[in-house]
């Protein structure tokens, strides 16, 4: 399938929605911390935005990370992404210009830029991945082989610092879904449907760990198919909050 980084999210976007998870890790039965996301309309430079705010704290509510996607309120498409990480000193920003996707990395006060032609892999950023599981669910549910190339920035940003190509920062991902789960969540038990992505690669899979390559999703099968959990690593990400617009 084309994958363009003009497509559009403006039917995932919900302005005034707040949601939150908790982060679980099942091994040691804790809560680690919690994501705390804020959907708003912000007006920059003269237009008007659909901004994702989060906020990844601490069990102590401490924040260690803020980020902030920006979407043109009336196309729904992403336009700029900025990530701080308050642990190590270090900011991102990528910016979007048709296929063109600029990203900006400020480290210890270290300054990184490169440009990436997104479109000759027909990618998707990071940043963006979960809003493009949900715009594309059923079509993931009712293709027996859905696959796309996942861009990702920050392991670019080591290649560049390794002097290793860019292009390896470009993975080819399959996905596959799972069975289907009715899960308990704020707005009452409803159903979902539980995907996993992970590489094409068998030569990935076999030589990073399973925590590193495979994400498990679990997207309510209603519209707009928020997310109800996901599993990365050796944490699961459980909804806790979540206050639709009104």
């Amino acid at each position: 399938m084309s994958v363009s980084a003009q497509e559009s999210y403006l039917s995932e976007l919900l302005p005034g929605t707040k949601i939150s998870y908790k982060h679980w890790v099942e091994q040691r039965s804790e809560i680690t911390g919690h994501s705390n996301f804020l959907y708003e309309i912000l007006t920059r430079d003269g237009t008007r935005f659909i901004v994702e705010k989060n906020e990844n704290t601490k069990a102590d509510g401490e924040v260690f990370t803020r980020k902030s996607l920006w979407f043109d309120a009336n196309s729904g498409v992403p336009r700029w992404y900025e990530e701080e990480d308050l642990r190590e000193d270090f900011r991102i920003t990528n910016t979007y210009s048709g296929q063109i996707l600029r990203t900006r990395l400020n480290k210890a006060g270290k300054i990184l830029e490169f440009e990436t032609d997104l479109s000759e892999e027909n990618a998707v950023p990071f940043e963006v991945v979960i809003f493009f599981l949900r715009k594309n669910l059923q079509q993931i549910l009712q293709t027996k082989e859905f696959s796309f190339t996942l861009f990702l920035p920050l392991l670019a940003i080591e290649l560049e610092e390794k002097g290793l190509p860019r292009s390896m920062s470009m993975i080819r991902m399959k996905v596959e879904p799972q069975e289907e789960v009715q899960l308990d969540t704020p707005l009452g038990s409803m159903k979902a449907h539980k995907i996993l992505i992970l590489p094409q690669s068998g030569f990935l899979r076999a030589i990073l760990p399973r925590e590193k390559t495979h994400f498990e999703f679990s997207i309510a099968e209603a519209a707009p198919h928020y997310l109800l959990q996901f599993v990365a690593g050796k944490t699961r990400h459980i909804l806790t909050q979540l206050s639709p617009a009104e």
